[in-house]
């Protein structure tokens, strides 16, 4: 009897080995290694996700924005140079480049700006052109600059000259207009215009270096000068000294008139004459397409010989 007690008590302690080992082993499963699994899969889940960059230029901008809205104009606009240099890749850049911009042109223009502009008292047989051509300017600058409300110049007058010493370069692949700034021996991003479109000539290499050949304005289909009443309303673009390659506004497509259905002619009197053009395949044309008042502003600033680069 006391042997058949002690093999009961000997399996029961057993069977409670097991079944503690069972229990531990269903805890330390659900607690650790379970869980365990589930945080390397949500971590590998995160590592496949695109997530969102932070991008480190935007508390750049927003402080140097700041300082511009507190009338440190300097300072601010030369923490968005600093931003788009250390930072090119941030969304914020075309802010940073449209704000400096227009801070460059509005104090190129500024009468309380007088760094590098200089006062030109006319001398008889001036004119406008001739004064911009030994200046090294524009006649729509001194127009500006020196708040002329007549072309019609006297001896003895004060204007006010502001060298334009500028050039282009072109990103075709940014679709940019960079307008730089030449001081001394260095130059610097003045401002970048958005281009509508860029198509180059077929078989243009690039890079390529050019010269503005050309300041074109038309008025009614007719060549006219910056003195002439009409030519704020005129249409204006710049030549590029390689064929094919200008500044100007987007094309336009022109309506075909349409004339009344004729008699047939007879075969023998058909001529090639006779066959109205086609009308002009507007997107075979070449050219770098800017807004309109953006070429406004740059007929102002750049003069034949001005450099034009273009880049990939």
């Amino acid at each position: 009897m006391a042997r058949t007690q002690i093999k009961l008590l000997i399996f029961l302690i057993t069977v409670g080995l097991v079944a503690g080992t069972l229990a531990m082993g269903y805890w330390v499963y659900m607690n650790i290694l379970l869980k365990e699994s589930q945080v390397e899969n949500d971590i590998a889940a995160m590592k496949g996700k695109d997530r969102p960059r932070i991008d480190p230029g935007v508390k750049r901008f927003e402080a140097a924005v700041e300082l511009i809205r507190n009338g440190k104009i300097e300072e601010g606009r030369e923490a968005l140079y600093k931003l788009r240099l250390q930072f090119p890749e941030s969304a914020t850049c075309a802010d940073a480049m449209r704000i400096i911009g227009e801070i460059n042109m509005d104090q190129l223009y500024s009468p309380n700006n007088t760094a590098g502009k200089k006062d030109y008292i006319v001398q008889p047989g001036d004119s406008l052109n001739l004064i911009a051509t030994k200046q090294g300017t524009t006649v729509d600058s001194i127009i500006r600059s020196s708040g002329l409300m007549s072309f019609n110049l006297q001896p003895g007058d004060h204007l006010t000259i502001i060298p334009m010493d500028f050039h282009l370069g072109v990103s075709v692949s940014k679709k940019q207009v960079m307008l730089l700034r030449k001081v001394g021996d260095k130059e610097y991003l003045f401002k970048v215009y958005e281009a509508k479109d860029i198509r180059l000539p077929p078989g243009t290499r690039l890079p390529v270096e050019m010269e503005i050949s050309g300041k074109n304005t038309i008025y009614d289909g007719k060549p006219i000068i910056s003195t002439d009443p009409n030519y704020l309303d005129a249409d204006k673009w710049l030549s590029g000294s390689k064929a094919g390659v200008s500044i100007r506004t987007p094309p336009v497509a022109r309506a075909v008139p349409v004339e009344e259905p004729k008699a047939p002619a007879k075969k023998k009197n058909l001529s090639p004459a006779a066959t109205p053009a086609p009308p002009p395949d507007v997107a075979a044309e070449t050219g770098i397409f800017l807004a309109r008042e953006d070429i406004e502003e740059l007929i102002a600033l750049v003069r034949r010989g001005s450099k034009l680069s273009l880049v990939r």
